[in-house]
């Protein structure tokens, strides 16, 4: 019996001695800084992702929350905000008194403060604006507008008297009918031309504009709403839409101005039937 007890305690020696929970302790500690220092080399070397999974892997072997605090350095660093606050808070419930307590508390502030910023204010890009189409027609007086404001020439004052010419015989003169009209000083089809012309200008200018408002509207209910915005080649397409219709606005304007001119000059020579007449 006393040699069966002598062998049971030798056992149980024998036990502790392969098994040694310091020496388990020892060996996780070591290897968790051997760990660290691979992870200090990953991160002076700019390999972040490496020196976070290196720390990550030594805090499961140590234990140890200050790597908490590291890894929530490392993490801000990186513009991981989210994970960083999570290691902030682990770090805090793990070791409410660290010595980084105060460094963790304030990182954790500057973080939540700018998370609740606006989109715009934490650095994205701001939304273009789109340019709303004007298709107007100008107000810019042009040089045939300003011809056709300016009053008319005066007739031409009657002649002086002359001196009394000899008696000639108009009876074999050629004598004009009465209900024939005069031959106007502008070719008649020229007023024809000049209202095709604006006719088919305001037509361009109509359409193009539409086309522009279109395509503005489009732009606003798509990229218009996205945080992104619309990129500078679809505002640009919008602005050339509109810049077109307004040169056609003016080519119609002028078209107009120069027609009525030249029906103006026509009607006082030859009358109204005289002018639109072929």
């Amino acid at each position: 019996m006393r040699g069966l007890v002598s062998g049971s305690v030798f056992l149980a020696f024998a036990i502790m001695s392969v098994v040694d929970p310091g020496a388990a302790r020892g060996q996780s500690a070591a290897s968790a800084r051997d760990v660290i220092e691979h992870a200090r080399q990953d991160q002076a070397a700019g390999r972040n992702q490496a020196a976070i999974d290196g720390y990550m892997r030594a805090y499961e072997l140590s234990g140890d929350p200050d790597l908490l605090f590291r890894l929530g350095e490392l993490s801000r660093d990186m513009g991981r905000d989210v994970a960083a606050l999570r290691f902030y808070k682990a770090y805090i419930t793990r070791d409410p008194r660290g010595k980084s307590r105060d460094a963790a508390d304030r990182a954790m502030r500057s973080i939540e403060v700018g998370q609740s910023r606006p989109a715009a204010a934490r650095g994205a890009p701001a939304r273009a604006p789109i340019a709303a189409p004007t298709p107007s027609p100008p107000t810019r007086t042009s040089a045939v507008q300003t011809a056709a404001l300016a009053p008319p020439p005066p007739r031409d004052a009657p002649p002086e008297a002359a001196p009394a010419a000899p008696m000639v015989d108009l009876r074999s003169e050629t004598v004009t009918p009465p209900g024939e009209p005069a031959d106007p000083p502008l070719p008649r089809w020229l007023p024809w031309a000049g209202l095709g012309a604006t006719i088919a200008l305001g037509a361009g200018a109509v359409v193009t504009g539409l086309g522009a408002s279109n395509r503005y509207d489009e732009l606003r209910a798509s990229c218009g709403q996205s945080a992104e915005g619309c990129s500078q080649s679809q505002i640009d397409q919008v602005k050339s839409r509109a810049l077109t219709a307004n040169l056609l606005w003016a080519g119609a304007s002028a078209a107009a101005v120069a027609t009525g001119v030249m029906v103006y000059v026509n009607t006082r020579e030859a009358g109204v039937s005289g002018v639109w007449s072929f």
